[in-house]
């Protein structure tokens, strides 16, 4: 048929080619890349999304809401410009399908910070624990996650960092702060951790090609309790077997935690199963959130059973 929206193989959507075909590619849902206009690592990231891809500018409505918006030459993805801060960004994919820029995933190109000025890529989906939302999104609630391009996104850091010999810690991040409202999956890509980091280039250069090498291809997924806020047991399991992570609650957030929580949490990752970082969690959280889980229909794995079932050279 022609005149309509006819994805290529792998979902790919059709670009370059004249006549209705394109406008109805340009309307249709793409992996869309927010970035900040005050935080300096957002910026460091799309100076280099834009030096690694053609891109092509996008006119927008009248009060969008946006400041520019621009389309990859492939039709893959889109680079929206927003001159607030990413995490009260709650009812962006709402938004952007207003503006007629629907997205299939938002990518948040953001800066980390943390206390102890670690060097650190990381990623991480968004939501609030407890009855608190300080930094965006609402209390009590996660965001939809998307498991599969975070480990997608943080194995290319990984690699690309140790190809360049860059010295920064790549580590999956506990789910925290906003948006939450946002029915589009949807992760934080950063640069860690101060203001000298955020603008170093070889980070937002290595930041920028992951995002763009981005697989949506579906993982086994878990939903993690237990361990701190950089989430290293969990991150071992990304990066060393065939599985990922959607939603993560550390050991301080536990007391939070609880089975309308839970239900979120296994819905808006489509997890498969449960991990416990054991030994940083108490064992009556253990027994009461294993509990839970197994009402709601799920299993508790144990890390040998993952790398036993899912590792790199096993089953899958």
């Amino acid at each position: 048929m022609t005149g309509t929206s006819n994805p290529e193989e792998n979902g790919t959507e059709i670009s370059g080619i004249s006549g209705n075909r394109i406008e109805a590619s340009e309307n249709a849902p793409k992996i869309t890349i927010i970035c900040s206009a005050p935080d300096l690592a957002s910026q460091n990231i799309k100076k280099h999304l834009l030096a690694l891809r053609e891109w092509k500018p996008l006119e927008l409505p009248e009060n969008s809401g946006f400041s520019a918006a621009r389309e990859s030459a492939d039709g893959k993805f889109r680079l929206v410009d927003i001159e607030e801060i990413h995490v009260f960004q709650d009812g962006l994919d709402k938004k952007l399908e207003a503006a007629g820029l629907p997205a299939s995933l938002i990518i948040f190109a953001s800066k980390h910070r943390s206390k102890e000025e670690v060097k650190s890529l990381t990623v991480h989906c968004t939501g609030n624990s407890s009855d608190e939302a300080r930094l965006g999104g609402h209390p009590r609630e996660l965001a939809v996650s998307s498991p599969a391009a975070m480990k997608s996104i943080l194995l290319e850091m990984k690699r690309l960092a140790e190809a360049k010999g860059l010295d920064y810690d790549v580590t999956l991040e506990v789910t925290h702060h906003g948006p939450t409202e946002l029915t589009v999956p949807s992760l934080y890509a950063e640069i860690g951790s101060t203001e000298g980091q955020w603008e170093e280039p070889v980070p937002g250069e290595v930041v920028a090609q992951a995002i763009l090498a981005v697989s949506l291809e579906k993982v086994p997924t878990a939903v993690g309790f237990g361990g701190g806020h950089y989430a290293m047991r969990q991150t071992g399991l990304l990066l060393e077997t065939a599985i990922s992570f959607g939603h993560n609650f550390p050991k301080y957030q536990l007391e939070f935690v609880d089975e309308a929580l839970i239900r979120q949490a296994i819905e808006k990752s489509g997890a498969d199963f449960v991990y416990f970082d054991r030994k940083s969690m108490k064992s009556a959280d253990r027994q009461r959130i294993t509990e839970i889980v197994e009402k709601l229909g799920l299993s508790v794995l144990k890390e040998s059973e993952i790398r036993e079932k899912y590792g790199l050279s096993g089953t899958k």
